[in-house]
């Protein structure tokens, strides 16, 4: 009997293993490469802010990258940390806090801006354009919390900007729960250790965004082989961008907005 159920298990776990297919995005990248801005125009305007979104969207970038997190109220706001003390005139701790005490802090402390507040997800995807193709990108606080994924799913399906979405983390498991909230989500996991590579069939994604200091052509091989979409960060040089062109990267996520139209 235990052989039975042994043989069934390996058998469930192959199907799992052997069933993905990537989703291979054509209509996604209508150039190549696809360059995205990094957290918006953060050179520009305070990161992850709607102003610093707005500004890329009108300087012609085809792809904005933006972070999100939850409250504790399960608000999804755009916000690359945890904490508030390192891009606010405030502290403590947004995923400790409800959002009515979060929305007024200032985000634009350490700019020439004199106020600007934090936005929530739903509240950027209505205000920009429908063209606009917007890489999410969710942090967690801890391994098995999902529930910025779900959230996330539901604004991308109430908000119907489910073909100009792609969900992005450093988590596999999140990742992976996108994917049963929603198959139809492109996924794409964010890797800055080569050793974690194999970890990718527990992600299941549909792009690798390697960090720029990882990716070789090695990988890049890898991808192809698996016809995986490379999208890569933080790239902020001209020689890497010219280097990731030539060794035919699908994207470039970067700071330096500027780079794009020379």
């Amino acid at each position: 009997m235990l052989y039975y159920i042994v043989i069934a298990l390996i058998a469930v776990v192959m199907t799992y293993f052997l069933s993905w297919r990537p989703y291979w995005a054509d209509s996604i990248y209508k150039q190549k490469p696809l360059w995205f801005a990094h957290r918006g125009a953060l050179l520009q305007h305070p990161e992850n802010t709607l102003s610093s979104y707005k500004y890329a969207m009108v300087a012609g970038i085809p792809a904005i990258e933006m972070d999100v997190l939850s409250t504790k109220d399960g608000v999804v706001v755009c916000s690359h940390n945890f904490d508030l003390e390192r891009k606010t005139d405030s502290f403590g701790y947004i995923h400790h806090m409800d959002f009515q005490d979060l929305h007024l802090r200032n985000t634009a402390s350490n700019s020439n801006k004199t106020n600007e507040r934090i936005y929530t997800l739903e509240e950027v995807f209505n205000a920009l354009d429908n063209e606009i193709l917007i890489n999410v990108e969710i942090k967690t606080h801890r391994w098995f919390d999902i529930k910025t994924a779900y959230n996330a799913v539901k604004i991308i399906n109430k908000t119907r900007k489910i073909n100009r979405t792609i969900i992005s983390s450093f988590n596999p498991l999140t990742l992976w729960a996108v994917k049963k909230f929603n198959k139809k989500i492109p996924t794409g996991w964010i890797l800055k250790h080569r050793e974690l590579v194999p970890l990718i069939f527990v992600a299941r994604p549909d792009f690798i965004h390697p960090r720029g200091d990882i990716l070789t052509k090695d990988l890049l091989s890898y991808a192809k082989r698996k016809k995986i979409r490379i999208n890569a960060w933080t790239i902020n040089t001209k020689p890497a961008i010219k280097w990731l062109e030539k060794q035919g990267a699908d994207g470039i996520i970067t700071d330096r907005l500027e780079f794009y139209k020379a």
